[in-house]
């Protein structure tokens, strides 16, 4: 949706909200987001939450996020937990930060539902130690067609960039012969904040082990993913479009396609100093299952 039809809708919204009663219209205890930190030069996912929703059902929500933007940048915005089956998902940037407008026709937000309904991929660009306030205002949610809107007291956070340079790499080491190329995935849990940027995989000695696609996420959705360039310089990296922060004491999901003959270590958990590394499940080239197979590779800042 183009700027010019977000906008006609929003003076939609705000016309028809003037018109209806307070104890008709849609609500919640509390809309917004919390504090947030992260490196420059990093991308952080920030989700916004509707704490208690009333009066509803929820399928269209406006409202804009106002940030200083020499610090940080909204360049995407994906649906959150309780709008991950809605159609439409649009942002429009301005000097003073982001308005956004989410809806679908599917899966309504119910009352008593609390949850991020989207979640603002921000790109860090300020300089360390420098702040900035997050401020949500001209909150709108509705019905489908908009004839029920409401609004919501705003809960406003800070964001900070770090000035502490984080580590730059976590290494699980050389796995051991024989191998098999395949699908891993996983969870990854770190003891220090690293920042990342590609993916280096260990191939067993005289072959081209490599991994072809990874992708890194959580429940908030998509934090990093990356293919594959080919046997080319550099061939046992994958380099993300973006650099990216995996957070101290945070629980991520990873999935690893491998080709040719990578190393593995055959472990269902390895701890290494920068964290843990655990197989959920590995199915290689000829459909066999395991259960304890941890794909040898190491993610590092370039």
């Amino acid at each position: 949706m183009d700027s010019k039809a977000m906008n006609v809708i929003l003076v939609a919204v705000i016309v028809l909200s003037v018109q209806l009663p307070t104890s008709a219209i849609p609500t919640a205890d509390h809309f917004g987001v919390v504090d947030t930190s992260g490196y420059k030069d990093t991308h952080v996912l920030i989700p916004v939450n509707i704490t208690n929703p009333q009066n509803g059902p929820i399928q269209c929500i406006i409202f804009n996020i106002s940030y200083t933007n020499s610090v940080i940048k909204v360049v995407d915005v994906h649906q959150g937990i309780l709008t991950s089956n809605w159609e439409n998902s649009t942002y429009n940037n301005f000097d003073w930060g982001t308005r956004v407008l989410v809806g679908g026709s599917e899966n309504p937000i119910q009352n008593g539902l609390s949850g991020s309904v989207v979640v603002l991929n921000v790109s860090v660009i300020g300089e360390p130690g420098e702040t900035t306030k997050m401020n949500l205002s001209d909150i709108q949610l509705s019905d489908e067609d908009g004839s029920l809107v409401g609004t919501a007291p705003a809960k406003n956070g800070t964001f900070t960039i770090l000035s502490s340079t984080p580590a730059l790499v976590f290494d699980t080491g050389a796995g051991t012969y024989p191998s098999i190329s395949g699908v891993h995935t996983g969870t990854i849990k770190l003891k220090q904040t690293i920042n990342m940027s590609k993916l280096y995989t260990y191939s067993c000695p005289g072959t081209g082990g490599h991994s072809e696609y990874v992708r890194i996420w959580n429940e908030l959705g998509t934090i990093a993913s990356g293919n594959w360039a080919g046997y080319r310089h550099g061939w046992q990296n994958i380099t993300f479009d973006n650099s990216f922060t995996l957070k101290s004491g945070e629980l991520y999901n990873y999935t690893v396609h491998t080709g040719s003959y990578p190393q593995i270590i055959r472990k269902k958990t390895l701890t290494v100093p920068e964290g843990e590394i655990n197989c959920t499940k590995f199915t290689d080239l000829n459909g066999k299952v395991y259960y304890d197979r941890i794909p040898a590779i190491k993610l590092f800042l370039s």
